[in-house]
């Protein structure tokens, strides 16, 4: 039987911190930047600042719709005395000026339309307001940005305002972090892709029967995606070494980031912690939580391999715990969690995990799985749904809901806690402000 007592366990933070101090030092570098259009680069990472070509406005603009006049018609005048305008001159001592033009030349103050009269033929006007100081309704030479100023600073996802004041700067194109290709890798024997045809008439003949659909490509794709990488699927691998090896190869030759849907699983034909440890270095092969505590890590070839176990609702935080840090790290992002202060406001219901850790293997029923390998008097973590949502009274508040993750019962939550499990450990109670995270992460 193969041993598994030596299993390296680290913390969600311990183990995240491990591997991104191993990854190769041109992870994400400048070899992993390319120019693109800025309205085609919604959602990248900016790889350097944005200098202003220009300054801008680059001449004295008008910053409302006006007519231009001369301060100097004005300067002399006592308090809310107006000039008589009866004689002015159309291009001489006034003109039209709207919002973001140029002031017209020789004029240097504005009047806003809804103090001007204009004839019927737009030669002469009345106004009924003076301006109240020259250069009034207008814009001078660089207010909005200077030649040379940093308008937008590296590390900033590009949203529609950010490309716009990007463009606004003088610039169609911009250099970004490229997206990382993440390869995704299911094993097991026991899945079959989704769709297979069934006959209700002759189930027997289900080409499905006893098998499991694979599901966690299209939660890994959502998030990889929506993260901004570009996902690389990989067909279902059997459980077999080999197998195994030989996608792990494949996909380090063409991803930036791999994820293993395996994590370290114990069971007879679970081959992936043998394979990466055959492959390269094993950065921990467990996590002191549950749900997920044969998450794993390893580098092989210089790339990182995230291992996740489990079925998609247990993938889906998973893969914010440990895909999301390493694909932040290569775009440049801060991989901290965003970690959000709640008044919990209702009993969180005990797990499996609360109940058998730190109590000895003999002492469980045979269905019981023991917190194995866990350390006598290290901390164990419990994942726990909640709801957020906002009082009457403005207060955040996180509601518990029953449910193991990917249950019916968790499908509406928002967010999720790490629960402290052990002998003496109390859990939160009603009323305390706990840390919580949001389960839709972004970036």
């Amino acid at each position: 039987m193969r041993d598994h007592s030596n299993h390296i366990e680290l913390s969600r933070l311990d183990a995240v911190e491990a591997l991104l101090k191993s990854l190769p030092v041109n992870f994400g570098s400048e070899m992993h930047y390319e120019q693109v259009a800025v309205d085609n680069a919604f959602g990248r990472v900016l790889a350097r600042d944005v200098i202003a070509k220009t300054d801008a406005p680059n001449v004295l603009t008008c910053s409302m719709d006006s007519i231009a006049v001369h301060w100097s018609d004005f300067a002399d005048l006592g308090e809310g005395k107006l000039p008589d305008a009866a004689g002015w001159v159309r291009g001489v001592d006034w003109q039209f000026a709207n919002t973001g033009v140029a002031m017209p030349d020789g004029f240097d103050t504005a009047v806003v339309i809804e103090h001007v009269e204009i004839s019927d033929d737009e030669q002469h006007v009345t106004i009924d307001a003076a301006p109240s100081k020259q250069f009034a309704g207008t814009k001078p030479v660089g207010a909005q940005m200077k030649a040379g100023d940093i308008v937008v600073e590296a590390g900033c996802i590009i949203t529609a305002d950010v490309a716009a004041r990007i463009a606004a700067c003088g610039h169609s194109t911009v250099q970004v972090v490229r997206k990382p290709r993440v390869a995704f890798i299911p094993t097991g024997d026991e899945l079959v892709v989704p769709n297979l045809p069934y006959s209700t008439i002759a189930p027997e003949r289900f080409a499905g029967y006893g098998k499991v659909y694979e599901s966690n490509s299209v939660v890994v794709r959502g998030k990889v995606e929506a993260w901004g990488g570009q996902f690389v699927p990989f067909d279902i691998v059997p459980d077999e070494r080999e197998a195994i090896r030989v996608a792990v190869e494949r996909a380090c030759a063409m991803a930036d980031i791999v994820v293993l849907n395996a994590g370290s699983s114990k069971g007879s034909d679970d081959w992936s912690v043998e394979v990466l440890e055959e492959m390269g270095e094993i950065i921990c092969h467990q996590t002191n939580h549950g749900p997920g505590h044969h998450s794993s890590y390893a580098i092989v070839d210089g790339v990182p391999i995230v291992g996740i176990s489990g079925p998609s609702g247990g993938a889906s935080f998973t893969l914010n715990f440990y895909l999301l840090p390493v694909m932040k790290r290569f775009l440049g992002i801060d991989p901290a969690p965003q970690m959000i202060p709640a008044k919990l406001v209702g009993e969180i219901p005990k797990g499996r995990m609360e109940k058998f850790v730190n109590i000895p293997a003999n002492a469980l029923a045979g269905e019981q799985r023991p917190a194995e390998a866990t350390n006598p008097g290290e901390m164990f973590y419990s994942i726990k749904f909640l709801t957020l949502a906002v009082s009457d009274e403005g207060v955040l508040e996180a509601t518990p809901v029953p449910g193991h993750p990917g249950s019916a019962e968790t499908q509406h939550a928002n967010a999720y806690f790490m629960m402290p499990a052990g002998a003496g450990v109390e859990p939160p109670s009603v009323g305390d402000i706990i840390q919580v995270e949001l389960r839709d992460q972004r970036r």
